[in-house]
C-alpha cells in the first residue's frame, strides 16, 4: 500500500518479473497529487481472505468517513504482467457504482486504520476514531473494534482505550485479538470468536501504559496469549527513550524494557518470529542513523524484551537511501510468512518509506525482500537472498503522480497456491 492512492503487487516466488502490477484506488483524484486537502481517499490497511483483497480507505466518501473495498483475484485473471490496473475498470465516477465483482462498502466511522480477515469469513476493522489531522491531545474518543460480514453488515464495540491503530490476533484457537490505543497510550484484548454467530466482539481487557504524549501504534502476539507494544516518543528529540511493554492474556503487565542509548529511539512496526529459542520479534527503529530493523528477545520468566541482533544485510544494502533521490528512508512496515519453499527459512517483507516528503510531490519509498534461517535463535541469523522489489516498479517520475511511492506503510503477503 502507499500513500498515493495505489496498491502495488510483488512476486516473490515462481516465474516472471518481481513487479507483478498495480491497483489504482484514486477515487477521488487530487490535482497534482496533492494529499493535503479534503481529496483524501488514500488506502491503509489491507487483509487478504483466499481469495478476495480488501483495502480500507481512510477517507471515502467523505474526509471524515471510511469505506471498505473489497478487490476479488478473479478480477484480475486477463491483467498482464505489470499492467496498472486503472479504476475505471471497476469503479464509475459519476454515481460511485462498481463491477467486476468488487464491492465498495461505506463503513460510516472516521478512520478506520488496521484490518484482519477472521477465520470465521468476518472482517475486523481498529477504527481510530479520531480526526488524524488534529492534535494528539484531541484524540479523546474511544477506538472501536468493527466486524463486517459477508453479507456487509456491521458490528461494533468500543475497545477501551482511545484511538485504536493496529489490530493482531493472539492465536488461532481463542479468537482474541489485541488493539494498540494512540489516544490514551493503551492496548486492549477483545474476544472476536463469536462474531460468525451474530454477537458483537466483546472487550476483554484494557493494558494501561501510563505515559502521556507517546505513540502507541503498533503491537504484536508474544505466542503465549499476550502481546508486546512498542512505546515511542511522539517527537524523537536528541534523547528520549522508548519502551517495549510487555502484557500477558489479562492485560497484566510482564514487564517494560527501556530501549536506552544517545540518541532518540522513533519505533515503527513489530512482528513476532517462530522460534524455539523463546519469544522474538522484528523491530522497526526509524530514527537517524540509528535506523534499521532489529531483533528482539524475549524472557517470559523476567518480563523482559531486549534488542538481541540486527539485519545487517539491509544496512549493508543502504536500504535506509533512495537509490533515485537519495531522500532518507526509513524502516516502516514488516510481514512474515514461514516455510515458503517447504525448509525452515522464514520470508519477510520490510518496506522503507521516506523520512519526510512534499505532500504535493512524489516519494521514493522501497520494498525488500529477504529470507532467515528459522532453524535456529533468530537473534543470530544471517539475512539472505536479498533483493529489493520496488526496484523492478516504474520508475517514479517526478510529473507523474500515480509512480510516486509516499509509502509503503503496510503489507501484506498472500499466498496463492501452486
Amino acid at each position: 500500500q502507499t500513500l498515493d492512492d495505489r496498491v502495488e503487487v510483488y512476486a516473490v516466488e515462481g516465474p516472471g518479473p518481481r513487479y507483478r502490477g498495480a491497483l489504482d484506488l484514486d477515487l477521488k483524484p487530487n490535482p497534482g497529487g496533492d494529499i493535503s486537502g479534503e481529496l483524501l481517499d488514500e488506502p491503509y490497511g489491507l487483509a487478504w481472505d483466499g481469495s478476495t483483497l480488501h483495502v480500507l480507505l481512510g477517507h471515502y466518501p467523505t474526509r471524515k468517513l471510511g469505506a471498505l473495498l473489497s478487490f476479488p483475484a478473479a478480477s484480475l485473471a486477463d491483467a498482464a504482467p505489470g499492467a496498472f490496473v486503472p479504476r475505471t475498470d471497476w469503479f464509475s465516477p459519476a454515481d460511485g457504482s462498481t463491477r467486476a465483482g468488487v464491492t465498495l462498502r461505506a463503513l460510516e466511522r472516521e478512520e478506520p486504520t488496521w484490518l484482519h480477515a477472521h477465520p470465521s469469513g468476518e472482517l475486523l476493522v481498529a477504527v481510530f476514531g479520531n480526526d488524524l489531522m488534529v492534535p494528539p491531545a484531541n484524540w479523546t474518543n474511544s477506538g472501536e473494534l468493527l466486524a463486517v460480514g459477508p453479507d456487509g453488515a456491521t458490528r461494533a464495540v468500543e475497545v477501551g482505550c482511545a484511538g485504536a491503530w493496529q489490530l493482531v490476533p493472539l492465536d488461532g484457537v481463542s479468537g482474541r485479538v489485541a488493539v494498540a490505543c494512540e489516544g490514551d497510550e493503551a492496548m486492549a484484548i477483545l474476544n472476536a470468536a463469536p462474531v460468525a454467530q451474530g454477537a458483537a466482539p466483546a472487550p476483554v481487557c484494557v493494558g494501561n501504559i501510563g505515559l502521556l504524549y507517546r505513540r502507541v501504534r503498533h503491537l504484536a502476539e508474544d505466542g503465549l496469549g499476550g502481546a508486546l507494544v512498542a512505546d515511542s516518543p511522539t517527537i524523537p528529540s536528541t534523547r528520549s527513550d522508548a519502551q517495549l511493554w510487555w502484557f500477558d492474556d489479562g492485560c497484566q503487565l510482564r514487564g517494560v524494557s527501556t530501549l536506552d542509548g544517545a540518541v532518540s529511539w522513533d519505533l515503527r512496526q513489530i512482528v513476532r518470529l517462530p522460534s524455539d529459542a523463546g519469544p522474538r520479534w522484528l523491530l522497526g527503529r526509524a530514527d537517524g542513523s540509528e535506523r534499521g530493523v532489529l531483533v528482539v528477545a524475549g524472557d517470559p520468566a523476567t518480563g523482559e524484551a531486549a534488542v538481541c541482533g540486527r539485519l545487517d544485510a539491509l544496512d549493508e544494502a543502504n536500504a535506509w537511501v533512495s537509490a533515485g533521490s537519495g531522500e532518507t528512508l526509513e524502516p516502516y512496515a514488516l510481514a512474515t510468512v514461514p516455510g515458503l519453499d517447504g525448509t525452515a527459512t522464514l520470508g519477510v517483507a520490510v518496506s522503507a518509506a521516506p523520512a519526510d516528503y512534499d505532500e504535493a510531490g512524489p516519494g521514493e519509498g522501497a520494498l525488500w525482500w529477504l529470507r532467515l534461517d528459522a532453524s535456529g535463535d533468530p537473534c543470530e541469523a544471517a539475512a539472505m537472498d536479498l533483493v529489493e522489489l520496488s526496484a523492478s516498479a516504474p520508475a517514479v517520475d517526478p510529473d507523474v503522480p500515480q509512480t510516486w511511492r509516499r509509502g509503503p506503510q503496510v503489507l501484506e503477503i498472500v499466498e496463492l497456491g501452486p
